[in-house]
């Protein structure tokens, strides 16, 4: 929020016309520009004549870089503020106030910005209507174009010391200043105010003379000449900034006195907000050298007693960490608050630090600093740190999670939960999902289905993930719907809501709701592509990456095998967890496969047996053999396919895995043996949902006339899968249920469904064409959907009636429909 306002005498550029031009190009052809270059070279100068009057000035600090949106300190106010909340909720705020902000934001500093307000940079970048403006060093913004600015020629120091003057310089003045300065617009700036204010610089007769050699140069020498004119109270109060910049205001004007701080910004030494609730310094480059210069003595004094005067949830980790600073270690309530408000905000490191400082060892000490250590993917460490409370039920779901998830030791994990003599209902129930005893987890929690008692978002919220699963593989979708519905609440941690909402998307696919499964795919997608998400770190990739998967698994579950491959290649990434970056490559061999893309599909197997070796993965052996199946059976091994869905079938059963056991019958229905896939089924309990539909075609594939298999693409289309019901129209085709009229009519239905989806033709579908129409057929077909008569189609064809009743009745009989109300279906319209 670094002020807008320096003493220039106007809004030129000078010595930087071409810098300038490139940069306003950037702003009107895509609304943003990084300002790029060393420190000093005019960066800020030229963001500010670019601007304009009335921008928003956001800037980094290194002080405000150690704290989880520190650069949007004073946006941060409000009822929802505090610790705990999460970072989609910051984002959301933020991004609504700057609703009614002025049309241009200046970031200025943006390479000093934590993750958080990076995120922010980076959805600035697709707000419409919002001009960007940042400014960094050195530093390449991806999503910006970039104009980079190098220290001033000689040429271009000399237009900008008249322009500060107010007139030419004379050439041994202008060299001098070239000397001093070497080029860099901010050392230009100060040293020709300094030199006007102390009579160094007077007029000549032919320009602006300098009348000192002796002088040293370099931007660090003038600004500490500079500082040299301050006072020891107004040099105390810069120091108080440097350190905690940018500062509030009254609590700066408790430690200096509110009429220096005033007289400090009237004379530019400080720059304040518009609503004169923070100040900082003109430059950060002020900062670096009042520091270098300072005690550290006196550096610890001033951090205690500007801690001393934050006080409040709002500046719970600005207080906290200043105090950390100062080896003023604050006591362990504040320390661990602390800790779990950065660990909201998705920031381990900063977590981990407050959380290893506290003094007495507790098991919420354990569950805070295990968070940031699983944050940064630091398993080991955090069970280790879990491992000292290992009798302490409460922490069992945190150790267990951590166990499964990071370091993908299942056995393990077992093994831990064995060791409790009397098991809570958690306990029991992540016993039981390991175990993989699905109804014995579901029976532990008869009382209380949705694990009401347990906070998603505390030590024992992994158990919400493992029942959901448990329901799921028992086929119980609604179960698993509503408990994941139950813990979706505002204000816990993004990667909670992230996994939460995934396993939701297919959850409600598995309940025949595509629909509702696109929109929170999409909604996912968006918070990581669009909004930046909540995962803390720029662009919130796992957010994205798991809406891109959940949105291949809707292309799937309609047939779209070809969008499907292409969303889960965008969704794979290291930021993407063992477990998920398994279930994509599965779920990728099947799309690959579907679209005969073999050796493709076998490439995306090898990948998920790779990660499978590395550490053990909940549910890998199930997923890799639907995947397996389905590329061998897309491969020309149909047999071999249905084999290992039968041994996959056998475990699944056992277990009571029912979800899998009837997908398993269905594949072997559909591409090997109907009646091997009717006896499978025929030992299952039926199910809800997508699951009644696919027990339907089962049946018909197995015995069942034309007509069933039709009310079974009925079925499915009604579920919004097109894929599945054109390929319940293609087995009457492939099966030869019916007379050559029904096959016709179903073929071309196939056709039809296929199209308007689309959905990829499998290579076990026929490839009978249907029985054309011809030309005219075709014409009189369309004339009678749209609603005319047979006399009204004839005057228009300048036909008999009898001919168009004729072509009718051809047409009747090549599609396999009765009477005139069918034929818009039939052709596809809608």
């Amino acid at each position: 929020m670094r002020d807008q306002h320096r003493s220039v005498r106007s809004a030129a550029v000078p010595g930087r016309a071409a810098e300038a031009a490139r940069a306003r190009a950037y702003l009107d052809r895509t609304g943003s520009v990084l300002l790029s270059g060393p420190a000093g070279v005019g960066k800020t100068h030229l963001a500010r004549v670019l601007a304009g009057p009335g921008a928003e000035w956001i800037a980094g600090t290194p002080a405000a870089a150690a704290i989880p949106f520190g650069a949007f300190a004073r946006y941060l106010g409000g009822p929802w503020q505090g610790p705990g909340v999460a970072p989609a909720v910051v984002l959301r705020e933020l991004l609504s106030r700057f609703a009614d902000i002025p049309a241009t934001v200046v970031v200025d500093d943006a390479h000093l910005l934590d993750d958080g307000s990076a995120a922010v940079l980076h959805e600035l970048t697709r707000t419409p209507g919002v001009r960007l403006i940042a400014v960094a060093r050195d530093r390449v913004l991806p999503d910006l174009p970039c104009v980079r600015l190098s220290p001033l020629t000689s040429d271009g120091v000399a237009d900008m010391a008249a322009e500060l003057a107010g007139g030419a310089l004379e050439p041994a003045a202008a060299a001098a200043l070239y000397r001093l300065t070497g080029g860099n617009a901010l050392a230009c700036v100060e040293l020709v105010a300094s030199a006007l204010a102390d009579g160094v610089l007077r007029p000549g007769q032919r320009g602006w003379r300098w009348h000192d050699d002796g002088r040293a140069g370099g931007v660090t020498q003038v600004l500490a000449d500079r500082l040299a004119a301050v006072t020891p109270a107004e040099r105390e109060a810069l120091l108080v900034v440097a350190l905690g910049e940018p500062v509030d205001a009254d609590a700066l004007g408790a430690l200096c006195g509110p009429e220096l701080v005033e007289s400090m910004c009237e004379r530019d030494w400080l720059h304040a907000s518009a609503a004169g609730d923070e100040v900082w310094l003109p430059h950060p480059l002020y900062g670096e050298v009042l520091l270098a210069g300072a005690a550290s003595v006196t550096l610890r004094r001033l951090r205690r007693a500007l801690a001393a005067e934050l006080t409040g949830d709002r500046h719970l980790l600005r207080r906290v960490t200043l105090r950390l600073a100062a080896a003023d270690v604050p006591d362990d309530a504040e320390l661990l608050a602390a800790a779990a408000e950065a660990l909201s905000r998705m920031d381990g490191t900063l977590a981990a630090t407050l959380a290893g400082s506290v003094r007495e060892s507790s098991p919420r000490r354990a569950e805070l600093l295990a968070g940031a250590l699983v944050q940064q993917h630091r398993y080991a460490e955090a069970d280790a740190v879990l491992a000292a409370f290992a009798d302490r039920p409460e922490l069992a779901a945190a150790r267990v999670a951590n166990l499964v998830r990071g370091l993908r030791r299942i056995d393990l994990a077992i093994a831990y939960l064995e060791g409790f003599g009397e098991p809570t209902t958690v306990i029991e129930v992540q016993l039981a999902t390991l175990r993989r005893r699905y109804a014995d987890a579901a029976a532990a929690c008869a009382a209380d289905p949705l694990l009401s008692a347990v906070e998603l978002a505390g030590p024992s919220g992994y158990a919400v993930h493992q029942l959901a699963g448990a329901y799921f593989q028992l086929g119980r979708v609604d179960e698993c719907a509503a408990i994941l519905r139950h813990h979706d609440r505002p204000g816990q941690p993004a990667d909670l809501t992230m996994s939460l909402r995934f396993g939701l998307t297919g959850t409600l696919l598995a309940a025949g709701r595509p629909g509702e499964a696109a929109a929170l795919a999409s909604a996912l997608r968006d918070w990581g592509s669009s909004s930046s998400g909540a995962s803390g770190t720029v662009g919130w990739p796992a957010a994205r990456a798991l809406g891109f998967a959940a949105a291949a698994g809707v292309s799937a579950y309609r047939g779209d095998y070809a969008a499907a491959a292409a969303e889960l290649r965008a969704a794979d990434g290291p930021e993407v967890r063992p477990g998920t970056r398994h279930w994509i490559a599965c779920q990728l061999a099947v799309a690959e496969a579907a679209q005969q893309r073999i050796e493709a599909a076998r490439t995306a197997l090898a990948t998920a047996v790779e990660i499978r070796v590395g550490g053990s993965v909940l549910f890998a052996e199930v997923d890799e053999a639907r995947a397996e199946a389905f590329v061998l059976a897309c491969a020309g091994a149909a047999g071999e396919g249905a084999a290992l869905l039968r041994r996959l079938f056998d475990d699944q059963l056992t277990c009571g895995a029912y979800a899998v056991a009837t997908e398993a019958a269905w594949l072997v229905a559909r591409f090997h043996d109907p009646a091997d896939g009717l006896a499978l089924l025929d030992r299952l309990p039926p199910l809800p949902g997508a699951y009644a539909v696919h027990a339907a075609f089962v049946r018909a594939l197995a015995s069942g006339p034309a007509e069933e298999l039709l009310a079974v693409a009925d079925a499915y289309e009604e579920l919004g899968t097109p894929g599945l019901a054109a390929e319940a129209c293609d087995a009457i085709v492939r099966l030869r249920r019916g007379t050559p009229k029904t096959v016709s009519a179903a073929a071309w239905r196939r056709d039809q469904l296929a199209a308007a989806g689309p959905a990829t033709r499998l290579p076990w579908w026929s490839q009978q064409a249907p029985a054309a129409l011809s030309r005219r057929e075709r014409e009189i077909a369309a004339l009678v959907a749209s609603g005319l008569t047979n006399p009204e189609i004839a005057a228009r064809l300048v036909l008999s009636v009898r001919t168009v009743e004729n072509h009718l009745h051809r047409v009747y009989a090549k599609l396999g429909v009765t009477g005139r109300a069918d034929l818009g279906p039939a052709l596809g319209w809608r």
